[in-house]
């Protein structure tokens, strides 16, 4: 939410995914120590958690030299010369007239609404960005995504990769990373935009987790003579990963911040990442009843949602890149669909 606020329009969507950026840079951290080589040992484990004391006191430490945003000073605190300030600071530039311009125009906005409570969230104006955000959120954990994450050794050694798998898993962490980095780039291009990411990555995800239980159950036929399906499943996993990469790994988390005005956000972001978070846990927990009950057929229930939340995003979800709140929430006003919002238009 701070990294959208704090950021100009055109790289919105850049700066956002940033984060998602050191995410993935610190699960292929935590692999690599990981490795029994290094600390992934019956003594050594403990080490492991303790390297997550390192990022918290480097943000602890810098954090007080930050700017506040200046949407939050000016929008919440009310502190317009403060708000001014901080922005030049960000723009490296003393002339923020037009940005200052839009804050008030959203200001105005807010100031017509109200406070804004968390039960609000639910209803008039903000009821159905909300369940946008919701369902991206869900679109993001029931992609299957964190199967892949969390059980990757184990689905690569039941596809037959035996000792290998845990180092195919590191290749899929380095994915993650290359394709992350890549969708940085993609996700403010002017041939591409977060709707046209996110359902690129997500019928990604749905072909290769398609593929990926073909693959499977050839081998499992025949474990011997089908040995070289093996190849295939793993190519697939990285796969799927790198579609994850493209847009559902990345965008969710910011475009939460880009549907609702600073009075909103924060309730916004944290009912969405309250659902993002249990969502998870949900997968997690179910995966191996799933795995037990259905074997390689599992991922066809991840297949079903992803369907699913293709035709909610390339329906529903509205285009944010290089646009305003308030233009945001004008297309939103004139239909649901985008059969409804190109009749209104």
């Amino acid at each position: 939410m701070y990294l959208t606020e704090i950021s100009p329009v055109n790289l919105r969507g850049t700066i956002g995914s940033v984060n998602q950026l050191l995410v993935t840079v610190a699960i292929l951290f935590s692999q690599i120590i990981g490795l029994p080589q290094l600390l992934g040992s019956e003594q050594h484990w403990p080490l492991i958690f303790a390297f997550t004391a390192v990022p918290v006191l480097v943000q602890a430490c810098t954090l007080p030299f930050c700017v506040e945003s200046p949407k939050y000073n000016l929008l919440v605190r009310e502190h317009a010369e403060q708000a001014e300030e901080d922005l030049k600071k960000l723009r490296a530039k003393d002339e923020v007239t037009a940005e200052m311009k839009m804050m008030r125009e959203e200001a105005a906005a807010m100031a017509a609404v109200g406070k804004v409570g968390i039960a609000d969230m639910f209803r008039g104006i903000y009821a159905w960005p909300m369940f946008i955000a919701i369902m991206m959120m869900l679109a993001q954990q029931f992609s299957g995504i964190n199967v892949a994450m969390f059980f990757s050794t184990s689905i690569f050694e039941g596809a037959g990769l035996g000792s290998n798998a845990v180092y195919a898993t590191l290749g899929m962490g380095t994915c993650n990373v290359a394709m992350t980095v890549i969708s940085v780039y993609l996700v403010d291009h002017p041939k591409f935009g977060r709707r046209l990411l996110l359902v690129i990555g997500l019928a990604g995800m749905l072909v290769t987790s398609v593929l990926l239980t073909v693959s499977i159950t050839i081998y499992n036929k025949d474990t011997l003579n089908n040995q070289w399906a093996s190849y295939p499943s793993m190519v697939l996993v990285f796969l799927f990963v790198i579609s994850f990469a493209t847009g559902p790994g990345s965008i969710p988390w910011f475009f939460v911040s880009e549907l609702f005005d600073s009075g909103a956000r924060g309730g916004a972001n944290s009912i969405a990442a309250c659902v993002n978070w249990t969502s998870n846990f949900i997968v997690g927990i179910s995966w191996e009843f799933l795995n037990q009950s259905l074997n390689q057929y599992a991922f066809l229930i991840f297949a079903t949602f992803l369907a699913f939340f293709i035709f909610f995003v390339w329906v529903y979800v509205p285009e944010t890149k290089g646009r305003s709140i308030e233009d945001i929430k004008d297309e939103m006003k004139r239909g649901k669909s985008i059969w409804a919002r190109q009749r209104q238009h």
